[in-house]
This record gives structure tokens, sequence and C-alpha cells, in this order.
């Protein structure tokens, strides 16, 4: 199982995204089943709308946020998720914010083995296999 961050949809959607080509060719992987199911949360599909609404307008942020709800699963990030994520944001000496936090929770507790995500500081983060 993957947990897909933000910057994978953004990098996807966006050609002229550093990563775009990258983010292709990662989502052929994902779609193939080599990492059996994917998700997503929340807040992360929240990163995606809020960002491509002020980079792209609204229907474009639109057209993304329909895209991933009608291709997976998503977790929604209850309270005790949320106080868990706080907890490893307030603790850590990494450059992770409060979502990639959750992601973090996320991840743990739908078992994921990975993380699909062009943020490199979750490399630092032990005990999660970044795919990129």
């Amino acid at each position: 199982m993957i947990f897909l961050d933000a910057n994978i949809f953004l990098a996807h959607d966006n050609i002229n995204d550093v990563h775009h080509e990258k983010a292709l060719l990662l989502w052929k992987r994902i779609e193939s089943g080599e990492f059996e199911q994917y998700f997503t949360s929340d807040y992360v599909i929240n990163e995606v709308v809020g960002v491509t609404l002020r980079k792209f307008g609204k229907d474009r942020a639109i057209a993304i946020g329909k895209q991933i709800l009608n291709a997976m699963n998503i977790l929604n990030i209850d309270e005790h998720m949320l106080i868990e994520a706080w907890g490893i944001f307030t603790e850590t000496k990494l450059a992770l914010n409060l979502v990639d936090c959750t992601n973090i929770i996320a991840a743990r507790i739908a078992d994921a083995k990975f993380i699909a995500t062009f943020d490199k500081e979750f490399k630092k983060s032990e005990g999660i296999s970044i795919i990129d």
C-alpha cells in the first residue's frame, strides 16, 4: 500500500513542474498495481486544491479535486490522528509541516509501506520508505 503526498498530484497536473515527468512515470507504476492499493488523505486533497486554486484558478482546482476524489480511497484525518501528528510536528527537528506529519500518521495507521513524495525531508524520517 502507498500513501500519495500532495506534490505527486501537483507535479502530475502541471507540465511545467520540475518533477512532472517523474510524476507521470510514478503514476504509471502506481496504477499498474506495483504498490497494490493507493490512497491519500483529506488534508492532502485540501492542500492540492488550495495550491491549484492559487496558481491556476478555480476551474482547474475543481477538476483536480474531482479526479482525486474519484480515483482513490481517502483517509479522513480525525482528532486522534491530528493530535498524534501535532506531537510529531512539535518534536521533530525535520522541516516537516503539519500536513506532512499527518501523512506519516495516515501511513502508519493504514499500515502503508510507502509514501510517494518529492519532499526530500521525508527521506530523513525513520521507518518510512519513500518512492519518488
